[in-house]
């Protein structure tokens, strides 16, 4: 009687241990998911940033434009008239490369805002995805602990 008890005692002890190592996989777990969490939403805000701060340029060069192309167009009309000079052809053609300049930087920015934004969506499919897998993991942690 007394070695059953003491190997009632060895397992019960046995199993304690597994519910530690268990628990502190489980912590583990918890933390991992934590971080990936952090990071995510680390790298969704800069995402964010870096999104509204292209929009903001895009939207200063489409008003550069808009304000090139009105003075062009003004300055086309005044070139029509009988006291045009050199400066003024001058003028208008200072005007036609800075608006090509502005139309240029502003396909640049687009398409650099169309990169970030699919890195953006890149990196969320990523981290969702690590995040899902965390939590799997510590379900099935859980799971295997209960039938254990």
């Amino acid at each position: 009687m007394s070695q059953d008890v003491t190997q009632w005692v060895a397992e019960v002890r046995s199993l304690q241990r597994q519910i530690a190592e268990l628990q502190q996989e489980s912590d583990q777990a918890y933390a991992s998911a934590d971080n990936w969490r952090n990071l995510y939403e680390a790298e969704a805000q800069q995402r964010r940033r870096e999104a509204a701060t292209a929009a903001s340029k895009i939207e200063r060069l489409q008003q550069d434009i808009a304000e090139l192309q009105f003075l062009a167009s003004a300055d086309l009309g005044a070139t029509t008239m009988p006291d045009t000079d050199a400066q003024q052809r001058l003028s208008v053609e200072q005007l036609q490369a800075q608006l090509a300049d502005a139309k240029k930087q502003h396909f640049q920015l687009k398409a650099m805002l169309t990169a970030e934004q699919t890195q953006h969506a890149q990196t969320r499919e990523s981290l969702t995805a690590a995040l899902g897998d965390a939590v799997d993991l510590l379900a099935k942690e859980r799971l295997t602990g209960r039938d254990a």
